[in-house]
């Protein structure tokens, strides 16, 4: 009860910011393609149509996370096969 009606005004502000960033970031693309000129600026020259690109924070993020988290892929095959 109490607890419900933040969350839900929260989670409606959210909804309402997804909202309008659409509408205002989905035309300015439709007209201008901005946001596909922004993202090829980003990009390095290295990477070509087609390939994957690891960005700066999965490089940074990465090897901390397998220092916290080791998964066993046998155990999660296992699982996912039902084994």
């Amino acid at each position: 009860g109490a607890q419900l009606e933040p969350a839900f005004a929260g989670a409606t502000v959210h909804d309402l910011f997804n909202l309008l960033s659409v509408a205002i970031l989905f035309p300015l693309e439709i007209i201008s393609h901005y946001l596909y000129h922004l993202t090829k600026a980003m990009l390095p020259d290295s990477v070509n149509d087609g390939e994957e690109w690891e960005g700066p924070i999965k490089k940074i993020v990465s090897p901390l996370s397998d220092k916290i988290i080791k998964s066993n892929k046998d155990v999660i095959k296992d699982i996912a096969t039902g084994k």
